[in-house]
């Protein structure tokens, strides 16, 4: 049976006009062409990254468009096809779906590096995304295997986590040195900050996480944190942070806030050699000075950290799959349709619970 014929000719969709602009719709359905296929979507979580999109725009979104990238959806056809080593995804599987659509021939496409591509789009970004009923994967986003099926014993809300929970082991994944005797710094309570801690414990390393929600420092805790600094001041966390560590600092320090303060703290609290993560985006206004002295005699390293390949998204699904992480503990008790997204772009703006979930077909 054709696809055109298993699905509507309209869907509803959250469509995104400009700043502060976001309108529920019926548009028409995307027909699968040139390779492409229409998946039916489940659930797509809001990233910080979308209210963000919201109320201030982005020079890579370019309305009206539909935003939402942290996507669990489910297939509507069996997909076949070379990109997925032969194997036919069967009709009815619930998969999570990468956001990236590289070029595959740039310099970064060739070593596998597709979140790198110097001609990336993205879904949710310059390509129609999650809030919508069903959704439409480019061929580009296939031939890198960017749809991953979902092991049974994860709910819906969960594998929507599965890509900033990839996001997240992107930038631990180039380290090695996190033993038993490290002392990882987490700076930023959300969601994000959240799933850098299990991260960082399940590679036993003795975590610290400086945030300024206390019902979320107290979820910290509960984590097993080893330190929790409700960041008052960036003086004090730092005073209580080199405390505690008997005056070295982190050897690991994960930036999980676009808060300018959070670098500011980073600074001041790593170790020598050291490694600081610039895990999110900045405001273009927090302009970095560095004295290269200290960098070089302390030999500190700082590294960006953006978007995750289809690879660690599967390395993703197993470790929620094998009760490795605990994605359950950072999504919101509150589910939204998609005529309450405004609500839950207030609920996230706002820090209100952790990862706020839209199910479109609600």
């Amino acid at each position: 049976m054709a696809v055109a014929n298993l699905l509507p000719q309209a869907m509803k969709a959250a469509v995104f006009n400009g700043p502060e602009s976001i309108t529920l719709e019926s548009i028409p359905v995307n027909q699968a062409n040139d390779g492409s296929i229409v998946l039916k979507t489940l659930a797509c979580a809001v990233c910080g990254y979308d209210v963000r999109v919201y109320n201030q725009g982005h020079s890579k979104v370019h309305p009206p468009i539909i935003l939402g990238h942290e996507i669990c959806a489910e297939t509507i056809t069996p997909i076949r096809g070379n990109w997925n080593g032969g194997k036919i995804i069967p009709q009815g599987t619930r998969v999570a779906v990468s956001p990236l659509v590289p070029c595959l021939q740039c310099y970064y496409c060739n070593s596998g590096r597709y979140n790198l591509c110097n001609n990336l789009h993205e879904i949710g970004s310059s390509i129609n995304g999650g809030f919508a009923e069903f959704i439409k994967i480019p061929l580009n986003n296939l031939l890198i295997n960017g749809i991953v099926p979902v092991p049974g014993n994860i709910s819906n809300e969960e594998a929507a986590l599965i890509e900033p929970l990839a996001c997240c082991l992107n930038a631990h994944a180039r380290f090695s040195f996190m033993e038993h005797d490290r002392n990882v710094i987490i700076i930023g309570d959300g969601p994000i900050g959240m799933i850098h801690l299990q991260i960082a414990k399940l590679f036993g390393a003795r975590t610290i996480m400086v945030g300024k929600i206390p019902p979320r420092m107290e979820l910290a805790r509960k984590m097993e944190v080893d330190m929790a600094v409700l960041n008052d001041s960036m003086e004090e966390a730092r005073h209580d942070i080199m405390d505690s560590t008997n005056n070295i600092g982190g050897n690991m320090i994960i930036v999980a806030t676009s808060n300018p303060e959070a670098l500011d703290l980073a600074l001041n609290v790593a170790s020598k050699d050291s490694k600081i993560i610039l895990f999110a985006g900045m405001p273009k206004s927090k302009i970095l000075s560095l004295d290269p002295n200290w960098m070089h005699y302390n030999q500190i390293s700082m590294f960006g950290s953006f978007s995750a390949t289809p690879d660690l998204i599967r390395e993703a699904g197993n470790l929620v799959s094998q009760n490795k992480i605990n994605l359950k503990k950072v999504i919101t008790n509150n589910y939204y349709s998609l005529v309450d997204i405004r609500d839950a772009f207030i609920a996230t703006e706002k820090y209100s619970g952790f990862r706020s979930v839209i199910h479109p077909a609600c």
